[in-house]
């Protein structure tokens, strides 16, 4: 046996026994990998309640779904035992939750990007950083050249990220594939980033996290697709303009810091929280897991303050937000619309898919309680 083949199986046996260990950890039962300090309850603040968005959901979800998986499916990635694991995840519900005004079309789409999004993470995850680089660079040289036929005996990662832009990219005006290319280029250089300070054990200072998570999260490509899914066309001027990238950075920082309340019981049960802000917080502010989550939270209201703050300047101009004249300005608040749309979709997700909880989601979101099990 070669030695490529050789690092090819223990890469996809890491994969597989990451996916069923994860699995395993939503149910809160694998207590040898608990870290010390973590509480038998704790709670998850409500960090959405004077949020103005209700829960929405895309028509088009269980068709989308059944499509995007079947698709996934046909590169065979896992195996039979890991798959099921991984589609309990439900990435599809994900899109139809902060995509809910999409084409059927372009829904399709927002599901392949979640595959191919959490198909990289799988992958990468168990690799060491020249690993990492390898698929990553796979998958950019894809997403530039998506009419290009892979090389032979290349990891399959970079075929998925090609079908998906080459599949994507039919909908996307020229500016917002634009966006798109150089967001995935920011993207795989934060997950380099995480291998190289995973591999070193290197716990961030609060302010590296965020920097290099609000790449890592993979929110701007994302958003380049929410542009599409509402059928929006912004030229560059307008999308750069400081307060709609401060709207945008808003967004993704609640992305964040939802996102990593919710997976710390996962993360810290398979000993994999060190690139989580709950732990980040715990470790440079001293204070255990209900502080850290409490500091987090203050934060996040702070952040759900200014995102109301700007949306207000964007509707009635104000605080130097200018006017693009009617359509332009009719499309910048759809864009808002959506990005606010995107955090209440991307909470239910959370809750609602069996990623952080398992079958215990809907019930977690209802009384905010994480039980532990020892």
């Amino acid at each position: 046996m070669s030695t490529h083949q050789e690092q090819a199986e223990a890469a996809a046996a890491a994969r597989e026994a990451r996916l069923l260990r994860n699995a395993e950890a939503t149910t809160g039962t694998a207590a040898s990998a608990l870290v010390p300090s973590i509480p038998f309850t704790y709670t998850l603040p409500d960090t959405l309640r004077i949020w103005p968005w209700d829960r929405k959901i895309s028509p088009y979800y269980r068709e989308c779904q059944a499509d995007s998986v079947a698709w996934l499916e046909g590169f065979k990635p896992y195996s039979p035992r890991a798959q099921i694991a991984f589609n309990k995840c439900d990435f599809s519900l994900v899109s139809a939750l902060c995509f809910p005004e999409s084409s059927k079309f372009v829904l399709r789409s927002c599901c392949d990007l979640m595959h191919t999004f959490f198909t990289l993470d799988e992958f990468t995850d168990p690799l060491d950083v020249e690993g990492v680089k390898t698929l990553c660079y796979a998958t950019m040289d894809a997403i530039e050249n998506p009419d290009k036929p892979r090389p032979e005996g290349e990891n399959m990662i970079g075929e998925i990220a090609r079908q998906f832009w080459q599949r994507a990219r039919k909908a996307a005006p020229p500016p917002c594939e634009e966006r798109f290319v150089n967001a995935w280029r920011s993207y795989i250089a934060s997950v380099i980033l995480q291998a190289e300070r995973r591999d070193h054990s290197y716990i961030c200072n609060i302010d590296e996290y965020m920097v290099s998570r609000r790449d890592n999260i993979g929110s701007d490509p994302s958003f380049a697709l929410l542009e599409m899914s509402l059928g929006i066309n912004l030229p560059h001027e307008v999308m750069e303009h400081p307060t709609i990238v401060a709207l945008a950075r808003d967004t993704t920082d609640m992305i964040v810091l939802a996102n990593d309340m919710c997976s710390y019981k996962k993360e810290a049960l398979t000993n994999d929280a060190d690139y989580n802000a709950v732990t980040v917080v715990m470790y440079n502010e001293k204070t255990d897991v209900a502080g850290g989550i409490q500091w987090i939270s203050d934060i996040h209201d702070d952040i759900v303050d200014n995102f109301l703050r700007l949306r207000q300047d964007v509707i009635h101009k104000t605080n130097g937000f200018p006017s693009w004249g009617e359509e332009i300005d009719r499309q910048v608040e759809l864009y808002v619309d959506g990005l606010g749309m995107w955090i209440r979709g991307h909470d239910e997700w959370n809750f609602g898919s069996g990623r952080y909880f398992g079958d215990e989601g809907l019930e977690v979101q209802k009384t905010r309680q994480v039980h532990v099990h020892y």
